[in-house]
C-alpha cells in the first residue's frame, strides 16, 4: 500500500482564496524551455504546475482561471503544450505549464523528451509549491493516469487531481459521477488516504473558485515551508557562530582590601571575622525525650 506522505496533497481547502480575480487576469507569459536547468531562476515565489494527459484540457483550465488572461492555446490537437511554460501571476506567484503525457501525435523520441524534463522539473524545482493532476472525468480512468499519480506520491510531490469536463457523458459510456467513482475505488486498492480531488467544467465554470482555493492553501503551505526553512538556517548559522568563539574563562580574584588581598583576623586586617557560633552538640531521640520530660517534671527511664 502506497502512503501518501506529502502534507500537502491532504490539505483542506481555506475558507478564503488569497488569490483574487482581478489578480488572475494579471498573468505574464515569462518563458517556454525544454530543459528545468533553463527555467526562469527561482525567485522564492511559489510555483503551481498544471499536468495531465494530452488533450485533457489544460489550456482550457489555464483560461477559466485566469479568465482568458493566460491566453493558452486551445487545441483538438494532443501535444500543443511541448515546453516549460512558465507565467507570472501579479508577480506573486506562477502557474507552469507543462506538456501532457499520453496519446500524443508526436514521435515516441519527442514525447520521451518531454516526460524526462517534465519529471526532472518535478524532482528538481526548489520553489514548486504543488501540482494539479488533470483527469478526463468524461471517460473511464486510464492507466497513465493513476502511473503517473503513484509517480508524483512515490516522490513526495504534493498535488491534487482535478477532474476536467465534468459537463460532459458521452453515449454509451459510463457518467461522470461513475468515472469519479471508479477512480476513487483503484486509487484506495494501493494508498490509504486519498488527495484533494475538485470537479471543474470550463463550460460552466464549476470549480473554479474551489481550485482556486486550493492554489491558496498550497501557496500558504509553500510560505509556511520556507520560513521554517529560513528559521531553521538562521539556528545553525547561531550555533555555529557560538562554537566558534573561544569560551571565556573568568579567574576568581580574592577580595581586596585598600588593593591589597584582604584575609580575615590578620595582623594590620582592617576587618575582623566575628567569633564562629558554637554548634550545639546532638542528641539521641532518647535523650531529647528524656530533656523533654525533665523539663515536664517527669522521668523516663528509656527502653529497658
Amino acid at each position: 500500500m502506497l502512503r501518501v506522505g506529502a502534507e500537502g496533497q491532504t490539505l483542506p481547502l481555506p475558507e478564503m482564496r488569497i488569490v483574487d480575480d482581478k489578480k488572475m487576469q494579471k498573468v505574464d507569459f515569462v518563458s517556454a524551455t525544454e530543459d528545468a536547468d533553463d527555467c526562469p531562476a527561482p525567485d522564492g515565489l511559489p510555483e503551481v504546475a498544471v499536468i495531465g494527459r494530452s488533450n485533457v484540457g489544460k489550456s482550457s483550465l489555464l483560461n477559466l482561471l485566469t479568465k482568458g488572461a493566460s491566453g493558452a492555446a486551445v487545441s483538438s490537437k494532443p501535444g500543443t503544450t511541448q515546453h516549460i511554460n512558465h507565467y507570472l501571476v501579479a508577480k506573486k506567484w506562477w502557474i507552469v505549464d507543462l506538456p501532457g503525457y499520453g496519446f500524443a501525435k508526436a514521435k515516441a523520441e519527442e514525447t520521451a523528451k518531454w516526460e524526462a524534463f517534465t519529471k526532472e522539473y518535478f524532482t528538481t524545482r526548489s520553489n514548486l509549491a504543488g501540482v494539479l493532476l488533470l483527469i478526463d472525468a468524461s471517460i473511464p480512468p486510464m492507466d497513465k493516469d493513476l502511473e503517473y499519480a503513484d509517480w508524483l506520491i512515490e516522490r513526495n510531490v504534493p498535488f491534487t487531481i482535478i477532474f476536467t469536463k465534468c459537463d460532459r457523458s458521452k453515449p454509451d459510456m459510463p457518467s461522470v459521477e461513475e468515472n469519479q467513482a471508479e477512480l476513487e475505488r483503484r486509487l484506495m486498492e494501493k494508498w490509504h488516504r486519498l488527495p484533494s480531488m475538485i470537479p471543474t467544467s470550463s463550460v460552466s465554470q464549476d470549480g473554479r473558485e474551489d481550485v482556486l482555493k486550493f492554489i491558496s492553501s498550497i501557496i500558504l503551505f509553500r510560505r509556511r515551508l520556507n520560513q521554517e526553512a529560513k528559521d531553521a538556517k538562521r539556528r545553525v548559522r547561531a550555533k555555529a557562530m557560538k562554537m566558534a568563539k573561544p569560551p571565556k574563562h573568568r579567574e576568581r580574584k580574592p577580595k581586596t582590601f585598600d588593593e591589597e588581598a584582604f584575609i580575615p583576623n590578620q595582623p594590620g586586617s582592617g576587618r575582623v571575622r566575628g567569633p564562629a557560633k558554637e554548634k550545639k552538640p546532638s542528641m539521641s531521640m532518647s535523650e531529647i525525650i528524656a530533656q523533654e520530660l525533665a523539663e515536664m517534671g517527669g522521668e523516663w527511664k528509656g527502653s529497658e
